[in-house]
């Protein structure tokens, strides 16, 4: 292994002269390693704000929304209404009271296995109206991982093809100043600079 395929960390520990390309590697470690840091900052702002905003939505939609017990008057067709309507749900009409104290009746979203009779919990809003359950707390938790994890993962995906890149240009410039030395050196060197006399001794 010549002095020029040696990595620089290598020449270093060894105290081997250093190549230019060795100490332009150094100054953009130290620069991308700030970068990961300024990422990881980052990462931490979005997944806090991400937390938060879904947290305020969250907080307010619970304080907007009441839960309350309907009493199914009868299953509707499925094909009539499907607002609303998930895996193992289906539309009934209801009657319910209200927060405020007021008689409704209308459409709600009841378990498939709820029947005509049953007393099934809802979410109505501040006009008691049926409305869908408020956002979960831990939503915001989740959330803001999620962001944060995402932010962190790209910068540092972005960080180290910029790393990459570097160590092929560099890669590259050493390649190149090692063939042109050896261009220099290999004519003596193999002794093809040596006339007949020399060659034959």
């Amino acid at each position: 292994m010549g002095p020029d395929e040696i990595p620089a960390v290598e020449r270093r520990r060894r105290g081997l002269p250093r190549r230019r390309t060795d100490r332009i590697e150094d100054v953009v470690a130290v620069l991308l390693c700030g970068l990961g840091v300024v990422a990881m900052v980052l990462a931490g702002l979005v997944g806090t704000a991400a937390h938060g905003a879904v947290s305020a939505r969250a907080y307010q939609e619970a304080a907007d929304r009441s839960r309350v017990v309907v009493a199914v008057v009868e299953p509707v067709d499925l094909a009539g209404s499907t607002e609303g309507v998930g895996p193992g749900t289906r539309r009934a009409t209801a009657t319910w009271t209200a927060p405020d104290g007021t008689a409704r009746a209308g459409e709600v979203t009841i378990p498939m296995s709820a029947k005509a009779g049953s007393a099934v919990p809802v979410w109505v809003d501040r006009a008691g109206m049926p409305a869908p359950a408020p956002t979960s707390p831990r939503a915001g938790l989740l959330v803001g991982v999620v962001a944060a994890g995402w932010v962190a993962v790209a910068g540092v995906l972005l960080l180290l093809a910029a790393w990459r890149l570097v160590q092929r240009w560099t890669a590259r410039r050493n390649d190149a100043e090692w063939t042109r030395r050896w261009a220099e050196v290999e004519p003596e060197w193999s002794g093809r600079t040596a006339g007949p006399a020399d060659r034959t001794g």
